[in-house]
């Protein structure tokens, strides 16, 4: 959804929670090292796996612009904006950060942390984009769960109606 942001040159990004929602992100990358370290230690248990570091949603969003190379002033909403603004999937009212001591004390060794695993990501993403999205990759519009977070002409009318 940042990246779609970002592609739609939007100036303006409005964060809820002050951008301080926080959920743990995991990169297919450092899921794939766990594995490995999981086959080569067989047993019974259960491990968490994420990345090694838990950034905000406005760490993730800073991430991701940088890596577009893109600028856009950042609103930092409180409880007193209205709660369908500035809506990501980050957004959670206690932050949600796994432990992952049980799978590091295996063995296991991160491939990268979230800006480092991110970037392939955005340019597969981008990829999509400019191709047409041929593979029927990225979210529809419509979609449901991913058309929450482009209420852009409600977030136009609220950027008009406030004093710098």
């Amino acid at each position: 959804m940042v990246v779609k942001r970002a592609l739609d040159r939007r100036g303006v990004v409005l964060l809820a929670n002050r951008g301080n929602g926080v959920v743990h992100p995991t990169a297919a990358a450092n899921i794939a090292a766990l594995i490995e370290t999981a086959a080569d230690k067989p047993g019974a248990r259960i491990l968490n796996c994420a990345d090694p570091d838990a950034p905000s949603a406005l760490e993730i969003f800073r991430t991701i612009a940088r890596h577009l190379k893109h600028t856009w002033e950042e609103v930092l909403l409180d409880d007193t904006a209205p709660d369908t603004l500035g809506r990501t999937p980050w957004d959670s009212p206690h932050p949600v950060v796994l432990d992952t001591s049980a799978a590091e004390a295996l063995g296991y060794r991160p491939a990268g942390d979230y800006a480092t695993t991110v970037a392939a990501e955005i340019d597969w993403l981008l990829d999509a984009a400019r191709a047409g999205d041929r593979a029927g990759i990225l979210p529809k519009t419509e979609d449901p769960y991913f058309s929450r977070f482009f209420e852009y002409a409600a977030e136009d009318a609220f950027l008009a109606g406030r004093t710098h």
